[in-house]
């Protein structure tokens, strides 16, 4: 095995509790004959899951309320709305609208850029969106709020939106906006828009998802465990 800390199997539980050591196990399946081609691999969780499986699909309904998975408000809906349009057809609770956008923080200050003159208490710069080989990387999607659709001018067969910028977690230093400014992208086209679900949010974060532990037969452990 090439994971760390092998030495971990010899150890008992007080002596792992008192690890500095990062983490490092890792659960290995090995197959103990050949697998052929196109075969099904059935993992074995156990007698217990499998009578609560069984007993969830038995009692399961329909969750109440209106919940569209993201993937799916992707693939249906060409025109977004804007904030203010939502306010009276909002999307679904989980939904958020998130953009392709590569920003550091001297993009205020490039070419194209425009920014208040005034000092206000939110300082407002906006940017043209521009189309570059790495920004469908997913580390670009970040939560963006749709503020205007320009319904007569049509890009590639789609609006062009303006909109603006948040932050999530896990950005760089460098790739937040500075608390207190507001960052406006304009000419964003449909494509670089995209639905995602708000954090805990998905299907398996509903009220009658199905969660239950999956057994380990004791005799998988190191024996010093």
């Amino acid at each position: 095995s090439l994971f760390r800390g092998q030495d971990w199997l010899q150890l008992n539980l007080e002596e792992l509790q008192q690890s500095t050591t990062i983490s490092g196990l890792l659960l290995e399946l090995v197959a103990t004959r050949d697998i052929r081609e196109g075969e099904e691999i059935l993992l074995d969780y156990g007698s217990a899951w499998e009578t609560a499986w069984d007993r969830h699909l038995k009692a399961w309904t329909k969750s109440p309320g209106m919940y569209t998975p993201a993937h799916v408000m992707d693939q249906v809906a060409s025109k977004l709305r804007t904030d203010e349009e939502q306010k009276e057809y909002p999307y679904a609770d989980n939904l958020q609208t998130s953009c392709f956008y590569e920003y550091e923080q001297d993009t205020a200050t490039a070419d194209g850029a425009a920014s208040s003159s005034k000092k206000k208490k939110r300082e407002v710069t906006t940017i043209p969106w521009e189309m570059s080989r790495t920004i469908f990387d997913w580390k670009n999607l970040r939560p963006c709020s749709i503020l205007q659709r320009s319904d007569s001018h049509h890009h590639q067969g789609g609006h062009l939106y303006t909109v603006r910028i948040r932050n999530r977690p896990g950005l760089a230093p460098n790739s937040r906006i500075p608390r207190g400014e507001m960052h406006l992208v304009s000419k964003v086209p449909r494509q670089a828009i995209r639905f995602t679900d708000k954090i805990y949010t998905t299907d398996q974060h509903l009220p009658q998802a199905f969660r239950y532990p999956i057994g380990i037969p004791d005799d998988i452990f190191p024996e010093a465990w």
